[in-house]
């Protein structure tokens, strides 16, 4: 979805006259974009961080696609470069799904509660994978 503009953050909701609000959620400076959210946001960055290594000698916060085409230039075998897409995708997930708590329900997660709620939903998600 997020590669097709199916996320609907504020800057999306306010073309279509839906009016929420534009800060982001996490950093409460920037305008909440899909951009911003993955990964221009220091908050999220540093999520982004603690699962990319090669992440921590960049000069630039990469943005989502340049995150999965990282991921393939880093010549990783199949079995981590998968591994390594799965946390790709349950980071947009769990950051989508905590963006909600906040605006919905008043439920700010920190950092930390974030990156064991992924790195959780890889495990079990790696452990039914065929060795």
């Amino acid at each position: 979805m997020m590669f097709h503009g199916g996320l609907k953050t504020a800057n999306v909701l306010a073309v279509r006259g839906i009016f929420v609000p534009s800060t982001c959620s996490f950093c409460q400076t920037d305008m909440e974009t899909i951009t911003h959210l993955y990964f221009e946001c220091i908050y999220i960055f540093d999520i982004a961080k603690s699962f990319f290594p090669w992440m921590q000698n960049i000069f630039m916060r990469p943005n989502y696609y340049q995150v999965f085409d990282n991921i393939f230039d880093q010549g990783f075998d199949i079995k981590n470069r998968n591994h390594y897409l799965l946390i790709a995708s349950a980071m947009i997930y769990f950051v989508w799904r905590a963006r909600n708590d906040i605006l919905f329900d008043g439920i700010i997660d920190s950092k930390a509660i974030i990156i064991s709620k992924i790195k959780k939903a890889v495990l079990i998600k790696a452990l039914k994978w065929k060795k």
